[in-house]
């Protein structure tokens, strides 16, 4: 017995020294493993398209761009849908009179003819914060825009385009009596021309009987008064993630030379944007009406009639698909960061026009699906890619900023 517990004695250093060796062996050779695998690792390949975002991205190359120099900048796009590409010279300042006054002013011109100027100039922080004073006024001329018909029911096969001309002057005072709210009044006028389109065989004025457009045949000048009200809590108004926004605004139209296009209009819209997954997705949805009372046997101008159809409401149908005195429009979409400087969305959108006010509801809508891609700069949308589709076909839009 004594002998054997000396053998075991003996032994027992042994073995518990040769398990060490062991597991000091083991894991010398994880760590090479490790380092050998390290070493033969590829980079991580990526996508052609990721590749140049990524390199678009990192030289700051749309930063660059966009910036500009003590408020001079290029800007791109803004004009119609269907009026080209358009560029052209803008001057931004936020800081005049001591950051009391802001002033933006820009002009676009594209190939076919057709351009915009504007010249805004406000006041935002009156009173301390309290009031807010804003004028503005554009000019516009667009040689081709395209009409439909009257009416839920107009026909793509009666296609028509007439040139449009107007020149709206805005000026609105107002308060803040809370963070983030405005109540303003404004007085402005609106002056408005139209004419034929590139084909003159296929314009408003000659395809469609005579009374069924009202104001093709003579165009008129308006004063206008107005009634705002907004709240605005959006986190980021160029690409919100989180908050909403809620505006009505009620105009009076006031035909000043015919007498005979006397209307008022009430426009309501709300957005609201919902964030998970650390604001990485949002669901973004936006529900608008806009609703025309006429005075007596007056009518709203075809040409100051809501419409529907395009980048901004119902992708899936031609820009400028639906004219009529009322509209309600219904947009749903779930937007994610697929990488940074990059969001996809996937979106759906239904709305109609109706003739009568009581007729807005919500039945036998026109509706699209599709799928979007949006390209950032400073959190703010840039360069927007939609496809969508309808009954009436397949649409693509290019555009820049968000459709709301």
């Amino acid at each position: 017995m004594l002998s054997r517990l000396k053998v075991l004695g003996y032994c027992l250093p042994l073995l518990f020294a040769a398990t060490l060796h062991a597991q000091e062996t083991r894991a010398e050779a994880i760590e090479a493993a490790r380092e050998e695998k390290k070493a033969e690792a590829e980079p991580e390949k990526v996508s052609k398209t990721e590749a140049r975002l990524n390199k678009i991205k990192d030289k700051r190359i749309l930063e660059r761009f966009t910036q500009g120099l003590d408020g001079f900048t290029i800007v791109l796009g803004g004009l119609a849908t269907g009026q080209g590409f358009a560029l052209g010279p803008q001057i931004s300042r936020a800081d005049l009179a001591d950051g009391q006054l802001a002033l933006r002013t820009s002009a676009r011109f594209a190939s076919t003819g057709a351009y915009l100027i504007d010249f805004a100039l406000g006041a935002p922080a009156l009173a301390k914060g309290r009031a807010f004073a804003d004028f503005l006024a554009t000019h516009e001329n667009y040689p081709q825009i395209e009409y439909f018909g009257p009416g839920p029911d107009s026909s793509v096969d009666d296609d028509t385009d007439f040139r449009r001309e107007m020149t709206r002057i805005d000026g609105l005072v107002g308060v803040r009596p809370v963070s983030r709210m405005r109540l303003g009044v404004g007085l402005g006028t609106v002056l408005a021309n139209t004419g034929a389109g590139p084909d003159d065989d296929r314009s408003p004025e000659t395809f469609f009987a005579p009374g069924l457009v009202p104001g093709v045949d003579r165009q008129t000048n308006f004063f206008t008064s107005t009634l705002l009200a907004d709240y605005d809590w959006r986190d980021n108004p160029g690409g919100p993630r989180r908050g909403g926004l809620y505006s009505a605004r009620y105009v009076y139209f006031n035909d000043n030379e015919l007498d005979l296009h006397n209307f008022r209009r009430l426009s309501l819209e709300a957005q609201q944007y919902i964030p998970f997954y650390n604001r990485r997705r949002v669901i973004a949805l936006r529900a608008a009406t806009t609703m025309s009372f006429e005075n007596g046997t007056s009518t709203v101008p075809f040409y100051l009639q809501p419409i529907l159809g395009g980048s901004d409401d119902l992708r899936g149908f031609r820009q400028y698909r639906f004219y009529d005195n009322n509209s309600v429009i219904l947009n749903a979409e779930y937007r994610w960061e697929s990488f940074t400087g990059l969001d996809l969305a996937l979106f759906v959108d239904a709305g109609k026009v109706a003739p009568k006010a009581s007729q807005i509801n919500f039945h036998d809508l026109e509706a699209s699906v599709g799928f979007g891609m949006r390209f950032n700069i400073r959190n703010s949308t840039f360069i927007r890619l939609d496809f969508a589709v309808s009954h009436e076909g397949f649409r693509y839009w290019f555009k820049f900023g968000n459709p709301f």
